[in-house]
């Protein structure tokens, strides 16, 4: 007999038998990474946020059109991680650089990174291979090697270093894609089974499009998919053969798309090590990471490493040993693959997606995110370990408790690095003056620092840094050298001392030819000293190098000004403001050009422009009250003297007028000074006239 009651329901059975332990593990995991993270949040820009994220005009998303997002998938003209690149558009849209947002998104990324990395370890070990020796302890052991990756203070740098977004972000759809596949395989009906195989194969692409080293994940699901789920049989192994192609290819057709291999004999040429130097050196780096991963205390952490190269198989005496441990391990899970898959699965793993950063591709020796992706399942067996050590000591209770005190403390002492770690991260000059804490004999850091100095107005103790990083001389290639010498350079070009700034932008330019700074700054001193012509020649060069560098192109429009072409000078004032709206230079040069013709409208809408995003801009304060006393309109004038007083402050109306009329700060129009202080002057005496009692 039917109810009335029932008639209203929908007869659905939710089929979610762990649905309370995900729960549990889900919130745990959040508030532990939480306690950890949670002073990450508000962490400075570092390093290569600055040309990817603060200085790079792409992200800058501005409105949600389609020329906006398109121009986000791109950097310096190129189609580069789109997937990455457009997460950090759409930050800037909601945030502009303010970096909470970033760091709230990174620290989401890696929650729910974790999350995909439980449920696929929580569903590989009840797969039949595995269910007799792992499925009643799946659960623990799931949590166990989820936690020990999630919180390892080896993992920092891809969730507090903003850019590394890329790696961080190439993780989790790379542990998504895994999973998804594993659920597709596993799935009962065709619906079910082609849901999940669409959600891998959309995951895959957009780990593609996160960063290149999730190039590696056709390959990892080639052999999950033999060792876990059909089994390393003789059989099985030799039927998958034909197929083995079909991964590697895939591989290869995204390394081609992503690398241009015909330019890597200059990217060595530009190194401090050759091919072969960085294959012998690899192995050890390897091994070094391992160590991190499984002793990673807080002095052993930095952003850059200074590792020695290896010169020969003996040279350090560690290289030989570094490339045997590793084809032993290889071999030795090659060679248990049959009995112990799972185990076999996770070392291959580990080196699989080791092996494109951590082989021939001529960049950095060493990074500490790049263990983002390979460390995943790292901790499984270690896992599997701790849990057969609790087993073996069922019955003598005080050392099980001693045990799993252990490993409470253990989680303790690294969500304690990782919050340490956090804390250096917060500031720029923190990061720097740690790393060189650590690392001394390396140039880099003290470069930086030195920028950091400059940037504060420590100017003298800048120059300390970048003199020391050139004494070290200690790179890991030209450009970085050069870039030394620049920053030299650019310190003598702001204190006026042009010749000596001159020395140094020549000795970069000697360093590295291919760098496009020098010329700027060489263009940038022979404009000052009048050689407009010398000035064009190099900002040419420099264009020619870094066509996308709207310094450069704002350089140019203002050489292109001071030579009399002003048609060419807005053209390339209207590029720069293409690219970035928000820059005020390039409505100066709009502004003088159109001054110059005599259309006096539209200057005054261009420097409006300019104090409305800038309200302290003194020179465009000058500049209209120029304008304003050529047209004779009594009332604007009027307004921009005051708005100037208001700038003035306390200082004297003289000084401050000849400091912003001057050159240095006013290098678009040429103002007559004394013109400009008898028009304030007169303006003022008109105002005073007004306002007294009775006039």
């Amino acid at each position: 007999m039917q109810t009335n009651d029932s008639r209203y329901e929908l007869h659905i059975t939710w089929h979610f038998p762990n649905l309370r332990k995900y729960a549990f593990f889900f919130i745990s995991l959040l508030i532990l990474l939480l306690a950890v993270y949670g002073n990450s949040f508000h962490g400075e820009w570092h390093f290569d946020d600055i040309p990817n994220i603060v200085e790079n005009p792409n992200v800058h998303l501005k409105n949600l059109s389609l020329r906006g997002i398109y121009n986000a998938f791109h950097f310096r003209g190129d189609l580069l991680r789109p997937v990455s690149y457009l997460s950090l558009a759409i930050n800037y849209y909601f945030g502009g650089l303010e970096t909470f947002g970033y760091h709230l998104i990174n620290f989401i990324i890696h929650y729910v990174t974790a999350i995909f990395l439980f449920l696929f370890i929580f569903n590989t070990l009840r797969l039949p291979l595995l269910k007799d020796r792992y499925g009643e302890r799946a659960y623990a052991l799931s949590m166990l090697a989820t936690v020990f990756w999630a919180i390892n203070p080896v993992q920092v740098l891809a969730v507090s270093y903003v850019v590394q977004r890329m790696a961080s972000m190439a993780g989790m759809f790379y542990i998504a894609a895994m999973y998804f596949y594993l659920k597709g395989r596993t799935a009962e009906g065709i619906r079910n089974r082609a849901f999940f195989f669409l959600c891998c194969a959309v995951a895959m692409l957009l780990a593609f499009g996160s960063k290149e080293t999730a190039a590696m994940l056709p390959v990892s699901l080639f052999i999950y998919d033999l060792f876990l789920l059909q089994g390393a049989e003789r059989d099985t192994v030799r039927k998958n053969l034909k197929f083995a192609f079909i991964p590697f290819a895939v591989v290869i057709i995204l390394a081609n798309s992503y690398l241009d291999l015909s330019s890597f004999i200059f990217d060595y040429g530009v190194r401090s090590y050759t091919l072969g130097e960085r294959l012998l050196t690899e192995p050890r780096v390897i091994i070094f990471y391992i160590s991190l991963l499984l002793y990673p205390i807080h002095s052993r952490l930095t952003l850059l490493h200074d590792f020695d190269i290896s010169k020969s198989l003996i040279e350090p005496w560690t290289t030989l040993p570094a490339i045997l441990i590793i084809v032993f391990s290889v071999g030795y899970a090659l060679t248990i693959a049959r009995k112990r898959p799972l185990i076999s699965f996770c070392i291959l793993f580990f080196f699989l997606n080791h092996l494109l950063e951590g082989s021939f591709i001529p960049v950095e020796l060493i990074y500490e995110h790049r263990n983002y992706i390979p460390s995943m399942l790292f901790f499984v067996p270690v896992a599997i370990f701790i849990l057969k050590m609790l087993d073996y000591f069922t019955y003598r209770k005080a050392i099980r408790g001693l045990l799993v005190f252990g490993i409470i403390f253990l989680i303790f002492v690294q969500g304690h690095t990782v919050y340490m770690r956090n804390e250096v991260l917060k500031t720029d000059m923190a990061l720097w003056i740690d790393n060189i804490l650590k690392y001394p004999g390396l140039s880099r850091p003290h470069n930086n620092l030195g920028i950091n100095y400059s940037r504060q107005g420590l100017r003298e103790a800048g120059m300390g840094e970048f003199i020391e990083a050139l004494r070290l001389n200690n790179y890991e290639n030209l450009t970085i050298e050069a870039s030394s010498e620049i920053n030299m350079g650019n310190f003598y070009l702001n204190e006026g001392q042009d010749d000596l700034a001159l020395e140094h932008y020549q000795k970069a330019n000697l360093i590295s030819p291919t760098n496009a700074q020098p010329y700027a700054g060489i263009a940038q001193i022979n404009l000052r000293r009048g050689d407009t012509g010398r000035a064009d020649e190099y900002i040419r060069k420099a264009l020619k190098i870094n066509p996308y560098a709207v310094e450069y192109r704002e350089l140019f429009s203002l050489i292109l000004l001071k030579r009399g072409s002003n048609r060419n000078a807005a053209i390339e004032a209207s590029k720069v403001l293409q690219q970035d709206f928000n820059r005020t230079f390039p409505r100066l040069i709009l502004a003088e050009v159109q001054w110059r013709k005599r259309m006096y409208d539209r200057a005054i809408l261009n420097l409006k422009d300019v104090v409305q995003m800038h309200p302290l801009n003194a020179q465009a304060y000058l500049f209209l009250i120029d304008i304003y006393d050529k047209k004779g309109d009594k009332d604007a004038l009027g307004e921009a003297v005051s708005s100037l007083m208001y700038l003035k402050g306390d200082k004297k109306l003289e000084e401050f007028v000849r400091i912003y009329a001057g050159d240095r700060f006013s290098p678009v129009h040429k103002i007559d000074t004394d013109r400009i202080l008898s028009i304030i002057k007169r303006t003022l005496m008109s105002q005073a006239k007004e306002i007294r009692p009775g006039s």
